[in-house]
């Protein structure tokens, strides 16, 4: 018993329903405040950098708006675990708010998948749209598969995880469960797999353009941002692993995955977010963007030919506002004012 109890004459016991153990909380509702204004903050800011270029919304903003919905989902049920035992010890939480507690807990199965899913696909949609390579279109309707693919194995095991499903919020059910072992680890080692090919795929295609060293690295490094979501996804996994080992008292002990779950899709939404913010920002000089041009809509047929006859190239002043295609040139400028190298530009380095 505490000080502040002694004092006070209470017989309470800290991890009760009533009287949650602060220390196990704070770092949930910490971890809230981080997830609802921070990822919030990253969506309103890549929507003022395309009202600020006059550009309309492309899927990936579509995809990452989708992504904002689960995560404020996610991110709700969280609240609702607090509400209903989350830092109280499962003897003493009364059984009506334990059935809420686990049912909460198996729909973020589908909520969380769904969150980081999106941001993935919102990922992906962007490198499609700014990396007009063929390795790289190809790259991501692969990558889009398979994380589709992941999405579907989610949604099936979590469905199945307990049979009949109540089982999950109701042991006294008969019926079986899954391994939470293995359920961990197919959901999550997939989920670290995708994130760190999709981390890594832009890296070649920035280390080909005709660009100084230094900013190449600065290309390089708002991408790789994308990497804390990569270590988090590990820190995560872990955290689950560890809550296996705990024992049966998962309300008091579940808290490090729920802080990491939180967190990861928090970081994920903010790095998707950042290539796209690039009009709020002087980053660089204009010449080092005018020389990362976009030609996603045009073949590489045209390029070639096109490129013989026009020697051109864009200034500054093409770098504003939406999609513009200037006569007798054959690349355009994506909205957040990032052009990146036709693939003919590629073939060539590649070549060198």
């Amino acid at each position: 018993m505490s000080s502040a109890q002694q004092s006070s004459g209470a017989t309470w016991v800290e991890g009760d329903f009533e009287h949650p153990n602060q220390d196990v909380v704070r770092p949930i509702k910490i971890a809230l405040v981080f997830a609802y204004t921070l990822s919030t903050l990253a969506v309103v800011l890549r929507l003022v950098a395309r009202r600020m270029t006059g550009s309309r919304l492309f899927l990936d903003d579509w995809l990452i708006l989708v992504a904002l919905f689960f995560k404020y989902a996610c991110s709700s049920g969280v609240v609702t675990l607090l509400f209903n035992g989350l830092g109280s010890h499962i003897t003493m939480i009364p059984a009506k708010n334990l059935v809420v507690y686990f049912q909460i807990g198996y729909s973020n199965n589908f909520v969380y998948t769904s969150c980081v899913a999106f941001v993935k696909f919102s990922i992906l949609a962007l490198y499609k749209r700014l990396f007009a390579v063929r390795y790289m279109v190809l790259g991501v309707h692969i990558m889009t598969v398979v994380v589709l693919l992941w999405v579907v194995g989610v949604f099936v095991s979590g469905a199945l995880l307990c049979i009949p499903a109540n089982k999950f919020w109701d042991q006294s059910i008969p019926g079986a469960c899954l391994d939470p072992y293995k359920f961990y680890y197919g959901i999550q080692i997939p989920n670290i797999l995708c994130d760190l090919i999709i981390l890594l795929m832009p890296v070649k295609v920035v280390w080909s353009l005709p660009v100084p060293k230094s900013q190449k690295m600065l290309l390089s490094g708002i991408f790789l941002v994308g990497g804390l979501t990569f270590v988090f996804d590990i820190f995560r996994l872990y955290a689950m692993i560890k809550l296996v080992d705990a024992g049966p008292d998962i309300t008091y002990h579940q808290v490090p995955v729920v802080v990491w779950t939180c967190i990861e899709a928090t970081v994920g939404i903010i790095a998707a977010c950042l290539p796209n913010l690039r009009p709020l920002f002087k980053l660089g000089k204009s010449g080092f963007w005018s020389q990362l041009r976009s030609t996603g809509r045009t073949s590489e047929k045209t390029l070639v030919s096109n490129n013989s006859n026009n020697s051109g190239t864009m200034n500054s002043n093409d770098t504003v506002g939406s999609i513009q295609k200037p006569t007798g040139h054959t690349s355009y400028v994506a909205e957040e004012n990032i052009e990146i190298a036709g693939y003919n530009n590629f073939s060539k380095i590649n070549k060198e």
